[in-house]
């Protein structure tokens, strides 16, 4: 009885969602091409949670129905080819958010384990290469890029520096995968600059040779992950974080 009513809670936010969104196109407050408010405003519009939100906008992104600019915004999309369908979408956004939840779960029973199985056997290179990644993905961050492969890109990294040819081929296996919980629309600037603060610190342990150290740093970056999936952050900011600095001419942290 729980699970069929959390089932038609589900259904009744996305169902918010979509009318919403079909009563501003024929109210003509929303036409094709039209940037949408922001997320922190929508939410508010429509009385659902942000991260509701940024799961429904994953599928409704799916469909071919909103865009996501880097940078820019989100774009209702010039064309609707289909109708929206609001329990298929509600199903799909379920569906998509159980993945979710279990992408995460996996990530957090086998990741802090790699991380300290690296701090023992990564190479004093691969230090140095996870460092350029960390400062690639500051510059992008910072000039409104995609910063998306840089976190994928470290995490690869990381895998293959753990010294285990089992764990490195599981994880480039799967990382179409474990890619879901980076999807665009998952993701805010807090979370991309969270990100990047998460990976200075899992090198600082990794520097220290402290297993223990890149254990939880990294079981702390997992955790964040799922807090921000699932859970609702107080405060979103474009600004970058106090003490991340990567000038192309001076080390800062160790980042050159």
């Amino acid at each position: 009885m729980a699970s069929l009513r959390a089932k038609e809670d589900k259904k009744y936010t996305y169902t918010v969602l979509i009318e919403r969104i079909g009563t501003m196109i024929r109210n003509g407050e929303l036409q094709p091409g039209n940037k949408l408010p922001p997320e922190r405003k929508l939410a508010e519009m429509f009385g659902v949670s942000r991260s509701s939100l940024r799961q429904a906008f994953q599928v409704l992104a799916e469909r071919g129905i909103i865009e996501s600019r880097q940078g820019d915004g989100t774009y209702l999309l010039s064309v609707i080819e289909a109708p929206l369908s609001v329990d298929a979408i509600a199903d799909a956004i379920s569906e998509q958010s159980g993945l979710l939840h279990e992408i995460v779960e996996f990530r957090q029973i086998i990741e802090p384990r790699l991380a300290a199985l690296a701090a023992r056997r990564i190479a004093p290179e691969t230090i140095d290469r996870l460092k350029i990644v960390v400062c690639d993905q500051q510059r992008a961050l910072t000039t409104g890029r995609d910063a998306d492969g840089f976190d994928a890109e470290f995490h690869q990294l990381l895998a293959a520096s753990a010294g285990n040819r089992v764990i490195a081929k599981v994880m480039s296996t799967i990382q179409s995968i474990v890619n879901e919980s980076r999807s665009v629309w998952l993701q805010s600037s807090e979370r991309r600059f969270a990100s990047m603060e998460a990976h200075l610190r899992i090198i600082d342990a990794l520097e220290a040779r402290d297993a223990d150290a890149a254990y939880l740093a990294m079981q702390q970056h997992i955790a964040e992950i799922e807090s921000y999936l699932f859970g609702e952050r107080q405060q979103e900011s474009n600004e970058e974080p106090d003490g991340i600095v990567c000038p192309a001419t001076s080390n800062t942290r160790g980042i050159t």
